[in-house]
């Protein structure tokens, strides 16, 4: 007991210093981070759109950001991560700055847009990036501290942009694209990957190290079952998660009226909160579970969440919700990034990177166009009936998953199993 709770305070230490560096531009970057989070309240509040003209708003970018996706996951591949990422970022950057000095409608939106296209073709990189920077026993602590950085920046990031919302939007999209450049020079000038035949034997892990030159993904994927299931899973988790950003804040719109973005910003803070107190205690409590009971113990925390706000409750209750959700999330991204990273061969790290992404996208604008329907005919308690029942389906899926992995990776299991004899 003592040692585990040692180890909440130690287990970051002595990684490598590129995964301090990720840490710290991940800070950055969410520090500035207002917009995406606030999209469904710009085009609601801001624009007067409807819950169902949102949903196919979203679902129409996602069309063209797929394209996006699979493209910038064969470049990941083919050409150097770092150049990627400062070609697409500088881009990015530069048509997010124009937003702040033009009024909310359709010229910003397309903007907007734009911006968003080339974030999503250099994310397969800097993901890519990130495992080529660690060593593959090292993943949940890499993850998590990553993840622990985007959140310290978002908890301050989140509740400024709320207060930004009414009267100062246009800053928020200019401080947003500043703090993108900054992290981005961080990354590409201080961020090494390591060199794996350097590592000792018991360091390296021969499926993630395996080259697969001129095979075809999806037959890549197929010989790995596990992770081809669990992307339909992540898909499915995409469907449940998004909705935080979407039926939430038009939730707390309807309920709260302006005081809603006010409402919804400090409860974005408080998810930030809760995940720089409790991701290191998860991670360090949680480091002798397998990757998929994590993922599914986290899917059903934020499925389960949204009964809890049923009913128009209280604004406390709200904070309750958040808790639950955000613990869930926790506990799914400390498991989530491992499983993916030490079942995918060198070779197809990013364009498995950006199907990853392509998955994620459908599942949350299939949950915006489905949802989103769903409270215009029906209201808001069916909706969250909807994302429960998602919740229970995912959870039977990983179940099964389970004996999956274990018969194609066993070694990953014995690996583990050595671990915990240490």
């Amino acid at each position: 007991m003592f040692g585990n709770i040692k180890s909440v305070f130690t287990q970051y230490k002595g990684l490598s210093s590129s995964i301090y560096v990720i840490f710290i531009a991940r800070v950055v970057t969410n520090m500035g981070a207002f917009i995406w989070p606030l999209l469904t309240m710009i085009l609601s509040r801001k624009m007067g759109y409807s819950a169902t003209t949102i949903a196919m708003i979203s679902a129409s970018v996602a069309v063209l950001f797929i394209p996006a996706n699979i493209i910038g996951g064969k470049l990941a591949d083919r050409f150097n991560k770092k150049k990627i990422i400062i070609l697409f970022d500088s881009i990015s950057v530069v048509f997010f700055i124009a937003c702040g000095f033009i009024e909310p409608g359709t010229l910003m939106m397309i903007f907007f847009i734009i911006a968003g296209l080339f974030a999503h073709m250099e994310g397969p990189a800097f993901e890519a990036l990130i495992v080529e920077a660690s060593k593959p026993s090292e993943r949940e602590k890499v993850f998590s501290l990553s993840y622990l950085g985007h959140n310290l920046g978002f908890m301050f990031g989140a509740a400024i942009g709320g207060l930004l919302f009414n009267n100062y939007l246009n800053l928020a999209f200019l401080i947003d694209g500043t703090t993108t450049m900054i992290s981005t020079i961080l990354i590409v000038i201080f961020v090494k990957v390591i060199n794996v035949h350097k590592l000792e034997k018991h360091e390296k892990n021969e499926y993630e190290e395996s080259e697969e030159e001129g095979v075809n993904t999806f037959a890549v994927l197929r010989k790995r079952r596990s992770v081809l299931i669990q992307m339909i899973v992540f898909t499915l988790g995409a469907f449940i998660y998004s909705q935080w950003s979407f039926a939430l804040p038009l939730y707390l719109g309807e309920l709260f009226g302006e005081d809603g973005p006010v409402l919804f910003g400090f409860l974005a803070s408080f998810n930030g909160f809760i995940v720089i107190i409790f991701t290191p205690i998860l991670t360090a409590f949680l480091c002798k579970m397998k990757e998929l009971p994590k993922i599914m113990i986290g899917m059903a925390l934020y499925s389960f969440s949204y009964l809890i706000i049923k009913d128009e409750p209280l604004k406390y209750v709200f904070y309750v919700m958040i808790f639950a959700f955000t613990i869930g999330e926790i506990i799914n991204t400390i498991g989530a990034s491992p499983f993916i990273s030490r079942r995918v061969p060198a070779s197809h790290r990013g364009r498995v990177s950006s199907y990853m992404g392509i998955g994620y996208m459908i599942g949350g604008i299939g949950g915006q166009l489905a949802v989103g329907v769903t409270i215009d005919k029906l209201g808001y308690n069916s909706a969250f009936n909807i994302l429960v029942i998602s919740g229970i389906i995912g959870v039977v899926i990983i179940a099964y998953n389970i004996r999956v992995d274990k018969a194609l990776f066993p070694k990953l299991y014995e690996l583990e199993a050595q671990v915990e004899e240490e």
